[in-house]
């Protein structure tokens, strides 16, 4: 392990480690390609990986970006990523000991780098592997045009150049701040926690919707270098991953059952759930065996039977030659008054399982196996004149224990009510247990979103509407 600086076009120095292959100084094996990964977390937390690919004949370079850790500059997030993100590629691309090939590597804000320097096309990068990506205005620091009270304790995480790690994981702490915001104007969340005004977060306010600030992050083109995406059933940005997906399409792509974390780890238990052994991939190996196909250096990797593989819960691992969807069957929703209360709403959920009564749901149906994204249609009304709402999925078992499956949020302002509106939810494959249902909970956002913003008032869900889960048949 050495350290690097990587130079960039304005003279900003972008540091962090450098991984080598056994005997490349000495020419031995010669000149070999380069795994690149620009991280805001701090360059030496992929300090397992660098090892790994060095074994495997990679050289492994990770980065702090601009700003962060010990390189140059300030970090404004997803403004400089893209242009240092090429130059970095060109700059390591050209070194001696550099085959010229460069591939990208990492996850979350790391997943997004790859897709924005993509974007820019540097001739030398030849495959990208995002992991749980965010995509700027749809999933972070917004969702469905609700900003996510998350978005200060991120901006707090990553301020200056350490690692605030202590403050951003206690979680109680943020909690509290999030419940004694009261009648103030969620603008002033960033005073309430860390005692100044935050530029990125009051910037990131002024485009409540997805508009062309924040698609100046993002590749406007097609990406056209091979793409190995993942993402998870659980993972928090499933949604900006599947955009991306959506968007650029991949060469593989792969869902596994994890959350977040998980699509890193592969864990099997998290969350208050536990998945089979089976479901556990060795990533780093999988990543190592698409770059080595990708660059003619090895077989295609053999977990990748088809462009998609993902995992069904109560059978395993399935593949498709795209992302599945089941065809829909309907779970109809009651003509019902939804009582709206943020206040009385509490914290987001610790885990993805709960002990909730039947009259926490507003309607319930027997469950079948489901492969797709369940979408919602809504006719509601209402004399408020801004709401929003969540809308969760749930698996019952016998027991009444409710598992979390997914959620999907609306914000009413700019909605046209005459019609109803529609949602879509994540992602989801599994196999229910012969006695499960499923269940549906309407209710005020949990303070994950900005939910001082909501009215409290009654809003009605008239007939008609329901919850589409796409039903499947078997493989």
């Amino acid at each position: 392990m050495r350290f690097i600086d990587v130079p960039t076009r304005d003279g900003t120095v972008l540091r962090g480690l450098h991984y080598a292959p056994a005997d490349t100084d000495t020419g031995v094996n010669g000149p070999a390609p380069v795994v690149l990964v620009l991280t805001p977390y701090g360059a030496d937390r992929y300090h397992p990986d660098g090892l790994f690919f060095a074994g495997r004949g990679y050289h492994f370079v990770s980065l702090d970006l601009r700003g962060r850790g010990d390189s140059d500059g300030v970090f404004r997030p997803f403004h400089h990523d893209a242009a240092d993100g090429h130059d970095a590629v060109a700059w390591l691309a050209a070194q001696a000991w550099s085959s010229g090939e460069v591939v990208t590597y990492g996850g979350s804000y790391s997943g997004f780098v790859q897709w924005a320097l993509a974007g820019t096309r540097p001739p030398a990068l030849r495959a990208l592997a995002p992991v749980a990506s965010v995509c700027p205005g749809v999933d972070f620091p917004m969702e469905a045009g609700l900003p996510l009270a998350y978005a200060v304790q991120w901006l707090a995480f990553n301020r200056g150049r350490r690692m605030n790690t202590g403050p951003w994981s206690d979680s109680a702490y943020w909690d509290g701040v999030h419940r004694d915001l009261g009648e103030r104007p969620f603008r002033d969340l960033d005073v309430a926690s860390v005692g100044e005004r935050l530029p990125d977060f009051q910037e990131w306010l002024d485009h409540p919707a997805y508009d062309g600030y924040w698609a100046s992050f993002v590749p406007s083109e097609p990406v056209t270098v091979p793409v190995l995406a993942i993402t998870g059933q659980y993972d928090d940005d499933q949604l900006g991953a599947l955009t991306y997906h959506g968007r650029h399409g991949a060469t593989h792509l792969v869902v596994g059952p994890w959350d977040h974390a998980a699509t890193r780890t592969a864990a099997t238990s998290f969350g208050g759930l536990d998945f089979p052994a089976d479901s556990a991939v060795d990533l780093r190996a999988l990543h190592a065996d698409w770059y080595d196909a990708v660059l003619g250096r090895g077989p295609a990797a053999g977990f990748l039977a088809d462009r998609v593989a993902y995992y069904h819960v109560g059978e395993g691992w399935r593949y498709a030659s795209a992302l599945p969807q089941g065809s829909p069957q309907r779970l109809p929703l009651p003509d019902t008054v939804l009582d709206l209360d943020p206040a009385l709403v509490g914290e987001e959920p610790d885990g993805f399982r709960e002990d909730l009564p039947d009259s926490a749901f507003v309607a319930t149906a027997p469950a079948h196996p489901v492969t797709g994204r369940p979408r919602a249609r809504l006719a509601l009304s209402s004399q408020l004149q801004d709401f929003d709402l969540l809308v969760s999925l749930y698996l019952l078992d016998e027991g009444e224990h409710a598992t979390f499956l997914g959620e999907a949020v609306l914000r009413s302002h700019g909605a046209d009510l005459t019609r109803p509106v529609e949602l879509t939810f994540p992602f989801l494959s599994r196999t229910p247990p012969p006695t499960a249902r499923f269940a549906v909970r309407i209710r005020a956002p949990h303070r994950r979103y900005r939910t001082n913003h909501a009215a409290t008032g009654q809003v009605r869900l008239t007939a008609g509407s329901y919850v589409e889960l796409p039903a499947w048949p078997g493989p």
